[in-house]
């Protein structure tokens, strides 16, 4: 069922979710899908609360969003800026906080990158590992998804997420390696290059 602020087409019911609550009754949703929709609210806590009260003991929740560290985040009208620091603090962090505004629990499952074609090809041209770029460059992914599932009354230890980059969100996905080895060459080339500059 499609939830939407317009009558656009795929739209079942038209919603204003800042001021409104979701259609659904409690734990009658199998999954949610929300695609460029959080990071144009002030503040998402009211509607993860709202995601978690309609999803099923292990519904999946698919969250898409522009990834923080690219362009496409600042455009107008985003007013959150997300990226997986949001996520890890409900499920890794401060679980306990959080279980008492969500009323659940939620296990991040996995993070997925998008990562255009053009991208990829420069860091294996200049030995950059996607690890590396993700963490100390910023344009590397234009848009990231949270693979999360809802559980009601869990009683266990949190999930490490696996991470993941694709170059579509339906195209094949590739877990990303924390590759030490090819960070270090990159760390000789830069060391080598600030010498230069230094003569």
């Amino acid at each position: 069922m499609g939830v939407d602020i317009l009558p656009l087409p795929g739209v079942d019911y038209v919603v204003d979710l800042r001021k409104e609550p979701l259609p659904f009754p409690d734990k009658s949703v199998e999954a949610i899908f929300s695609s460029h929709f959080l990071e144009h609210l002030g503040d998402p806590t009211k509607i993860f609360a709202e995601f978690s009260r309609v999803a099923q003991d292990g519904a999946i929740m698919e969250l898409w969003t522009p990834y923080a560290w690219s362009n496409p985040a600042f455009i107008t009208d985003h007013k959150m800026f997300f990226n997986e620091d949001h996520y890890l603090h409900i499920t890794n962090w401060f679980v306990e906080f959080w279980e008492k505004i969500i009323k659940c629990r939620w296990l991040l499952k996995e993070i997925q990158y998008v990562i255009d074609a053009e991208t990829l090809m420069d860091l294996k041209k200049n030995n950059v590992s996607v690890a590396f770029a993700l963490k100390y460059f910023k344009g590397i992914a234009k848009e990231f998804c949270v693979h999360i599932e809802v559980r009601h009354g869990y009683i266990g230890n949190a999930e490490q997420p696996i991470r993941t980059y694709s170059l579509g969100r339906e195209t094949e996905r590739f877990k990303i390696d924390n590759d030490i080895a090819i960070a270090k060459i990159f760390w000789t080339k830069f060391a080598s290059l600030f010498k230069d500059t230094k003569k």
